[in-house]
This record gives C-alpha cells, sequence and structure tokens, in this order.
C-alpha cells in the first residue's frame, strides 16, 4: 500500500494524532479514540492515565481506562511508547493490530513550536491527575496548543481527540490530514520522520 513520509525539518510543523480515526471525516466513537501530539522535530508526544505495569490507557485506542477518575498522569515519549503502545509509534505494529490514525499537520511560528514543545516538557515533570472525562488526552493536547498561542480557547464540547481535531480544522488553512497506520522512524540527526501507509 502507498506510504507517505512526513518530515520535519523547517521548525514550524506540528501535529495532532487522533488515533481510532480512520479518516478526515470519520467520527470515531467517545471510546474509540485516543489524541497523541507530534513536535516540531517529529517526536511522539502523549498524555496517559497509569494504572501500573503493562498498557496505561485501555484498548487499543481508547484514550483512559475503565475506572478513569483521578489516576495518576504520564506523559509518554517515544521510548515509553515503545514499551506501553508500541502500535501507536511502529508502522508493523500498526498493521498488525489493526490501528488506524489521522495524522493532522499545523503550519505555525517557530516561536509556538518552541513554546508547544516547552509546555510538554513542563508537563513531562509534574503530570498531574488523568481523568477520563476532562484531564484527558484531548484536554492536555489542548492545553498544548493554547500555552504555545496555537489556539486561543478549550475544546467546543466534549474533550474528545476529534472535537480537537475539528477545532484546529476549522480554526487554520495552513493544515494537511493524512489517514493510516501510522509510523515514527527516528533519523540519525535527530528528531523522526513520520510515515502513513493508507
Amino acid at each position: 500500500m502507498p506510504t507517505t513520509t512526513l518530515t520535519f525539518s523547517s521548525g514550524d510543523t506540528v501535529g495532532l494524532v487522533v488515533r481510532g480515526k480512520n479518516s478526515p471525516s470519520h467520527e470515531p466513537g467517545v471510546m474509540e479514540q485516543h489524541a497523541d501530539c507530534i513536535l516540531a522535530d517529529g517526536s511522539p508526544i502523549g498524555f496517559f492515565g497509569d494504572v501500573g505495569a503493562g498498557p496505561a490507557s485501555g484498548g487499543s485506542a481508547g484514550s483512559g481506562p475503565s475506572v478513569g477518575l483521578n489516576m495518576k498522569g504520564v506523559v509518554y515519549d517515544y521510548p515509553l511508547f515503545k514499551i506501553h503502545r508500541p502500535y501507536y509509534i511502529d508502522l508493523a505494529e500498526a498493521k498488525k493490530y489493526l490501528v488506524k490514525s489521522t495524522v493532522l499537520l499545523i503550519t505555525v511560528t517557530k516561536t509556538q513550536a518552541s513554546l508547544f514543545k516547552d509546555y510538554w516538557d513542563r508537563l513531562k515533570t509534574k503530570p498531574d491527575s488523568f481523568y477520563l472525562l476532562g484531564y484527558n488526552c484531548s484536554t492536555r493536547a489542548s492545553d498544548a496548543f493554547i500555552y504555545a498561542g496555537i489556539l486561543t480557547g478549550g475544546i467546543p464540547g466534549l474533550d474528545t481527540p476529534n472535537n480537537l481535531y475539528k477545532q484546529l480544522i476549522t480554526s487554520f488553512t495552513k493544515t494537511a490530514s493524512y489517514s493510516g497506520f501510522v509510523g515514527f522512524v527516528a533519523k540519525s540527526g535527530g528528531g523522526y520522520d513520520v510515515l502513513v501507509e493508507t
């Protein structure tokens, strides 16, 4: 199947990944989606509820376990994704487990891209709690866009990854969406390329 390689070299592009969203027009169920972000160097980053050993947030695409209340939050970078959510960063694993995602790329200023990373760096050191309804994966992703000055307000309606996706799409003209199986490939000079196989 065709594979698109998304490169991050200009320092002015960040992204949102909606897990469980099979196409730009697909409306996944509330429990069938999860939000991660992409930093300006292509690095994956996301917020999860830590329920101890093993997967930290329910099913292959859902954003929280069945309890979903006042869990310890944790920020996943590539190494943690590799341990707990390999099908979110490894193309072969995504295909094996049939985990499709939609990647939304947004052109921003380099200052905004730097602030976007700064938000996630700060959250990593003090991740606070995870709640399934509010203060979840999409809430934190939204907060990152607001902190960076990319968005000016929170997610309209429920805090879901798909609602954040739709908010970003309607707020910006310089966006591009790619849907399919997603993988991140480390570059020798640092950062990652993102592969999307349709």
